[in-house]
């Protein structure tokens, strides 16, 4: 069994979101762009899986946009954890990657 921090780590409070907002759950390739110092995070997505530092699992929004939901550190976990998001929620999942 996957613990929450694993499965939600992008939803507040760790929680479990409302699947029945989205339409499906999509996986994809980030990296942290912020400068080197910065003190913080600045998140882009839409990266190819080989330049991806991270990956993330969004659920797509029904009226538009997405929401993110885990973060997973190489591609390989995220297909694991993107299979139990998908038996969990009965959403299906494109790899956008």
């Amino acid at each position: 069994m996957m613990r929450p921090h694993i499965l939600f780590n992008c939803c507040p409070g760790g929680t479990e979101p409302d699947w029945r907002t989205f339409t499906n759950l999509e996986l994809g390739g980030c990296i942290n762009a912020a400068e080197d110092g910065a003190g913080e995070t600045c998140i882009e997505g839409g990266m190819a899986r080989d330049k991806a530092e991270f990956f993330t699992i969004y659920g797509r929004l029904q009226d538009g946009g997405c929401e993110a939901i885990t973060d997973c550190p190489d591609f390989e976990s995220a297909l694991s954890v993107a299979a139990r998001l998908c038996a969990r929620s009965c959403l299906t999942l494109t790899v956008v990657c």
